[in-house]
């Protein structure tokens, strides 16, 4: 009876492992925004499909590989589905830059220079990750799943929920966000603390999981 009982435990534990949905590593696909003390007039952008803004070579200033840098002030930028609506002389700057879909924008954000990554799922959900880091880091994830769009975490979030909002620039010990990477059906964002001296050590990582129930991330804090 135990060896039929543990036989039909450990199948219900590889099934449901297998029906969890599973996320690739994230690619980087693009960036955007203005860095911060740059001498620029707009907004950098690369890797975009397309972009409908006028670009503007700014003097003096190359890429790694030599060509003149654009920037560009206002349009709508594209990486494949994902679209950028930005506005560089935008009244209010902390929604100078939106995300999401076609005219379907999920979520608004500063001016500040971001880069963007992919995350593919084995299902219909694609996900899109924005980090920016300077002496603080702030991420979010949005994602399309059967053609709608949400916006699903904000690193400032969770540092409420889990660090009592101990994450601001320059703020000597908050919390300080590594790139995310992926380990089967979890995303895993490593955190640290910020210093003036330098960022600590890994102290844990935050884990997103996909809860079919809910259709949304659960949240895990892993101590190490």
């Amino acid at each position: 009876m135990k060896k039929i009982f543990g036989a039909a435990l450990a199948t219900l534990l590889i099934s449901n492992s297998a029906l969890a949905m599973q996320f690739s590593n994230p690619v980087q696909i693009g960036q955007i925004g203005f860095p911060v003390q740059a001498p620029y007039n707009g907004f950098v952008i690369t890797g975009a499909t397309e972009n409908t803004g006028t670009p503007y070579i700014e003097e003096g200033q190359f890429l790694n590989d030599g060509t003149p840098l654009k920037t560009y002030a206002k349009g709508v930028a594209h990486w494949e589905k994902l679209f950028c609506d930005y506005d560089f002389n935008a009244e209010d700057f902390l929604h100078s830059i939106k995300f999401g879909g076609f005219e379907n924008y999920v979520l608004a954000s500063d001016m500040s220079f971001k880069d963007i990554f992919k995350i593919d799922s084995d299902e219909d959900l694609t996900l899109y990750v924005f980090y920016h880091e300077y002496c603080t880091t702030h991420l979010n994830i949005i994602g399309c799943q059967n053609g709608a769009w949400q916006n699903y975490i904000d690193s400032k979030k969770i540092s409420e929920i889990y660090f009592g909002g101990n994450d601001g620039y320059k703020m000597d010990g908050s919390i300080f966000y590594d790139k995310p990477t992926c380990n089967g059906d979890k995303i895993v964002i490593p955190y640290r603390r910020w210093h003036w001296e330098g960022t600590s050590q890994i102290e844990g990582e935050i884990r997103l999981k996909w809860d079919a129930a809910v259709q949304w991330f659960s949240i895990e804090q892993i101590k190490y």
